[in-house]
């Protein structure tokens, strides 16, 4: 797969992930937490799996990899997914955007002692300009939400397991295809949250889930997940941890504007410097990785 096929899926998932914030917050208008993270990530992971013997891929996972997959699983799909739809439901759909994308960061932190990978030229100058552009956007006042603090670190707290998820997938040569590993990835990392949903049974009325959040988990079942980590699981193994991870950082950008485009969340002068910022760190990262 070339690095041009790369970009292409790298925008892909910028869309699908950008408006999954707004999605998240309309679906947790009338379903909890638990419940909805649960159907979403478990049948995503059919849908993957079932795409891939479709296109006539072997299912199965050799035994060797297993290990490397449940702990890939847990960070990637366990603990990101649930802090970031807590992050969502204790704070703001657009702001969550934005710290779960320090995850560049953290993967570029990780990937060098783990993988060796020391950042380029172009990442150390893409870096400080996405991360600015982050610092930009929540240099605002949150005393208006009640709970920001809980949800922007427990956000904070899947943002580094995203990163260090990111950087054990590079550490393997995986023999199985990026939609099997993704589809096994979501099945295996939804077990302990039905488990917590199972045991805490929370309160969901299903009769009066409204049609915009069946809406809402559809889109996150559909394009959030399956066609994101379809696409996203390829950008991970055309491109470094670090290229990736700095490419992803359009995602809050998306997620802003998708935000104020369908839960009427305020853009103003920080959005639009963000946006600048941002931009341009993507700009140099890409293309630094398509040459």
């Amino acid at each position: 797969m070339s690095p041009r096929l790369g970009v292409i899926l790298l925008v892909t998932t910028w869309f699908c992930w950008g408006f999954s914030y707004p999605a998240t917050g309309i679906m947790l208008d009338t379903v909890d937490v638990w419940a909805g993270r649960s159907i979403v990530m478990a049948v995503s992971g059919v849908m993957l799996l079932a795409l891939a013997y479709v296109q006539g891929h072997e299912i199965a996972v050799p035994r060797a990899h297993w290990r490397d997959l449940v702990i890939a699983a847990v960070f990637n799909m366990t603990i990101f997914q649930v802090a970031m739809t807590v992050g969502i439901h204790l704070f703001s759909a657009g702001r969550t955007a934005v710290i779960v994308y320090t995850m560049p960061l953290w993967a570029m932190l990780f990937a060098w002692p783990l993988l060796g990978e020391r950042p380029g030229r172009a990442q150390l100058l893409a870096l400080p300009l996405g991360m600015a552009g982050l610092a930009v956007l929540m240099s605002q006042d949150f005393t208006h939400l009640r709970h920001a603090s809980a949800g922007a670190l427990t956000t904070l707290v899947g943002a580094i397991a995203f990163g260090l998820g990111t950087v054990l997938m590079k550490r393997r040569a995986w023999t199985s295809n990026p939609t099997v590993l993704g589809g096994w990835q979501l099945i295996i990392g939804v077990l302990p949250v039905a488990v917590v949903w199972a045991i805490f049974a929370p309160d969901t009325v299903w009769a009066e889930v409204s049609t915009e959040s069946w809406l809402a988990i559809a889109y996150l079942v559909v394009i959030a997940n399956a066609l994101a980590y379809f696409s996203w699981f390829r950008v991970v193994s055309i491109f470094p941890a670090t290229v990736s991870g700095i490419g992803a950082m359009a995602v809050p950008v998306v997620g802003i504007i998708a935000s104020a485009m369908l839960v009427n969340e305020a853009v103003g002068w920080r959005e639009l410097v963000a946006l600048g910022l941002i931009c341009s760190a993507v700009g140099i990262n890409l293309y630094a990785a398509t040459r």
